[in-house]
């Protein structure tokens, strides 16, 4: 059992890890790039959903699946 929790906080200190390098790879690609019209639509929808909740952490993902 202590294995399975030791490998589960691994993987959610490397997916931590992940979601910082995806912030910044979007702070340093987005203001350079010009999204078209339909690219721009998804992402307001996309936020809109955020905004609502519809959305879940790393580690609750971990957490629901076990």
């Amino acid at each position: 059992m202590a294995d399975s929790k030791t490998q589960m906080q691994m993987i959610v200190r490397k997916l931590d890890r992940i979601e910082i390098e995806i912030m910044k790879l979007k702070a340093a690609l987005l203001p350079k790039e010009k999204l078209s019209i339909k690219e721009k639509k998804e992402l307001k929808a996309i936020q809109k959903d955020m905004d609502k909740g519809n959305w879940i952490s790393a580690r609750d993902l971990i957490k629901e699946l076990g």
